[in-house]
C-alpha cells in the first residue's frame, strides 16, 4: 500500500504548481488586476443565465413563450394539479423566479457602483473586493432563496440581501470620496 502513497507523493510533488517560481509571481500579479468589468459581466450572466428561471421550467416540461411572465401565477396550480409538478416543486420555481428578478432589480446599483469606483480611479484591489463581496452575496441570497423553506434560513438570505447592496454603497461612497479628494471647502467639485 505504501507503493500507492509513494507513487501520489512524488506525482503531486512533480505537478505542484507551488513548487513553480513563476506560480508565485503570477499569482501576485493577479492579485493586482482589476476584475471589475468581468464583475459586471459575472453578475449580468448570474442574472440573466443563471437565475433565468425558464431553465427549470424547461426541466418540468412547463415553459412557454406565449406570456411566460405570468405563467407560473396562472398555471402553476394547474400544473401541480395534472401532476407535472408537486406543490414543492412550484413553490422551488416561484422562489427561483423571484430570485431572478431581484438579480436583475440589483444589478444597475452594483454595475453604478463598479463603474463609478473605475471612474474615480478607485485602487483595483479596492474594485475587486467590493465586486468580490457583492458577488458572494448575490450567490448567498440566491442558494438562500431558492433552496430554502427553513424560516430561520430565510433571514441569512435578507443578511445576505442586505450585504450585497451595503457594499454596493459602500463602493458609491468611496467613488465619491475618490472623486472630491483635495476639492477645498465650500468650493464646486467641478
Amino acid at each position: 500500500m505504501s507503493s500507492i502513497t509513494d507513487k501520489a507523493a512524488n506525482f503531486i510533488s512533480r505537478v505542484n504548481p507551488l513548487k513553480d517560481p513563476g506560480f508565485a509571481q503570477d499569482a501576485s500579479r493577479a492579485l493586482h488586476y482589476n476584475y471589475g468589468p468581468v464583475s459586471i459581466l459575472a453578475a449580468f450572466a448570474g442574472s440573466h443565465l443563471l437565475l433565468q428561471h425558464r431553465l427549470p421550467m424547461l426541466f418540468y416540461g412547463l415553459d412557454q413563450n406565449v406570456y411566460p411572465r405570468d405563467d407560473l401565477r396562472v398555471n402553476g396550480e394547474k400544473h401541480v394539479a395534472s401532476g407535472k409538478i408537486t406543490q414543492a416543486q412550484l413553490r422551488r420555481l416561484k422562489r427561483w423566479e423571484a430570485a431572478h428578478y431581484n438579480a436583475i432589480e440589483n444589478l444597475p446599483i452594483f454595475i453604478g457602483s463598479i463603474l463609478s469606483l473605475q471612474f474615480a480611479g478607485a485602487p483595483n484591489r479596492l474594485i475587486n473586493r467590493v465586486a468580490g463581496v457583492y458577488l458572494s452575496a448575490r450567490a448567498a441570497f440566491a442558494a438562500l432563496y431558492i433552496f430554502n423553506e427553513d424560516e430561520t434560513l430565510a433571514y441569512a438570505r435578507t443578511v445576505a440581501w442586505w450585504t450585497g447592496n451595503i457594499t454596493c454603497i459602500y463602493g458609491l461612497v468611496k467613488a465619491a470620496r475618490f472623486l472630491n479628494h483635495g476639492v477645498a471647502a465650500g468650493s464646486p467639485a467641478l
